[in-house]
């Protein structure tokens, strides 16, 4: 097959004109050259299936030269499953495999009444605040963190996605900016009872709501604002990425949402206590959370809402900006974390007073907080850990193949989940 562009447009390409040609293959592709496995472990070779056929584990161990494009494929025959286990310096993807994301926590040093976290888009700038009257931010991804304002009583806190600018929220006092990641700040001199605000990726438009009181928005960095909506008990409210779909829940009455950027708004879903917001960068995708109800899921703008979870007391809930990634935190429960824009969820970290959550834009860096607690940094697993103490697994009738795509790395072609999920280590 030949391709190139028909300069003097007669219709037929020239040889001076052909810059590119292919060749298709007509043949049937070869089969896969099966081994049945009944031992407990086997040495992979390149481009070859295995049946794992044993009553306990088969222990697959992958080709330790391979070449880029090489494959194998593993089918669980037997009740033990298989289990591949890696060479020094190999790993296998895991993005897209049910268990293949897990997240992990890990507890800060620092400890506080935290109830507003945030972070920029690549997860290496983060501020959190407490009810207290401490607000720290982070330059490393949570590896340190620095004081930066005391003495008032925070309630909400939002970051552009490069982390320079940050807009913080007192209860009862005033809306105070930053536009060099948290060293100087400048406050707009008001006295309202804030509870949450939000911001666009640029830092530019920005919205902040008033406990029985109006929606706040700027365009202008938090230079000027202007009163939207009517006095309400707003609790919560998240941006898109633009700013120009906004979604703000009540306490006790409906979910409200913008598709221009916060000059009129739109009841939506049903009367509850709306807690916390999330929105995917485009708007498309939305998350509510109700105080004892369920997290609520939007997949056109806010237009119409369904349920995604049982019933708890849910607190603050993030996204990456694609939507897919989620997690979101419980009072007196655990964290839950979903991987497939909430249509499923696992309980991960341990049980707190869970308030507060945010995620980077790809959803593998995560900040957590509990009210009396410490501050925990969460990373989603992305692969198997490296080297030899690495490995995946699947059980009876669960099927998976693995493509050298070079550097030590397998990556998933394709899989059959016959059980809940694969386990990665």
């Amino acid at each position: 097959m030949q391709s190139g562009q028909d300069a003097n447009r007669n219709g037929v390409l020239d040889a001076g004109e052909v810059t590119t040609t292919a060749y298709a293959c007509s043949a049937a592709p070869a089969e896969t050259r099966w081994v049945n496995v009944t031992a407990a472990t086997a040495q992979a070779e390149s481009n070859t299936g295995y049946l794992a056929n044993a009553s306990g584990p088969v222990v697959l161990t992958l080709p330790a030269s391979p070449a880029v494009g090489d494959w194998i494929k593993v089918t669980g025959v037997g009740a033990g499953g298989w289990t591949i286990a890696q060479n020094a310096g190999q790993r296998i993807t895991t993005i897209g495999l049910p268990g293949g994301n897990t997240v992990g926590w890990a507890a800060q040093t620092l400890t506080g009444t935290w109830v507003a976290t945030a972070m920029s888009a690549d997860g290496a700038r983060q501020v959190a605040a407490a009810s207290t009257g401490e607000l720290y931010t982070s330059e490393d991804a949570g590896a340190h963190w620095t004081p930066r304002l005391t003495g008032q009583t925070w309630s909400g806190v939002a970051i552009s996605s490069d982390g320079l600018k940050i807009l913080a929220a007192s209860n009862g006092g005033a809306l105070y900016l930053s536009t060099d990641g948290g060293i100087n700040w400048s406050n707009d001199g008001s006295s309202r009872a804030w509870t949450a605000v939000a911001s666009s990726a640029d830092g530019t438009r920005l919205v902040a709501t008033d406990y029985l009181g109006r929606i706040w928005t700027s365009s202008d960095s938090g230079g000027s604002w202007t009163a939207r909506d009517s006095n309400r008990a707003w609790r919560t409210v998240s941006s898109s990425a633009d700013g120009r779909v906004l979604v703000a829940g009540t306490n006790g009455a409906q979910l409200y949402v913008s598709a221009d950027y916060g000059v009129s708004w739109t009841p939506r879903a049903s009367g509850q206590f709306w807690w916390g917001s999330a929105a995917s960068a485009d708007g498309r995708r939305l998350y509510a959370t109700v105080d004892t109800g369920a997290v609520w899921r939007s997949d056109d703008f806010g237009t119409t809402w369904e349920t995604v979870t049982t019933s708890r007391d849910w607190r603050g809930i993030a996204t990456s900006a694609d939507g897919r990634y989620v997690v979101a935190a419980t009072s007196g429960g655990t964290l839950y974390e979903s991987p497939d824009g909430g249509q499923t969820w696992r309980a991960t970290a341990d049980a707190g007073a869970w308030t507060a959550v945010a995620s980077s834009a790809n959803g593998l860096t995560l900040l957590g907080g509990k009210s009396g607690g410490a501050l925990y940094a969460g990373t989603r697993r992305t692969s198997t850990t490296l080297g030899v103490s690495g490995s995946l697994s699947g059980g009876q009738a669960d099927a998976l193949q693995l493509q050298y795509v070079g550097g030590g790395v397998f990556m998933p072609v394709s899989y059959v989940l016959a059980n809940l999920t694969f386990a990665p280590q």
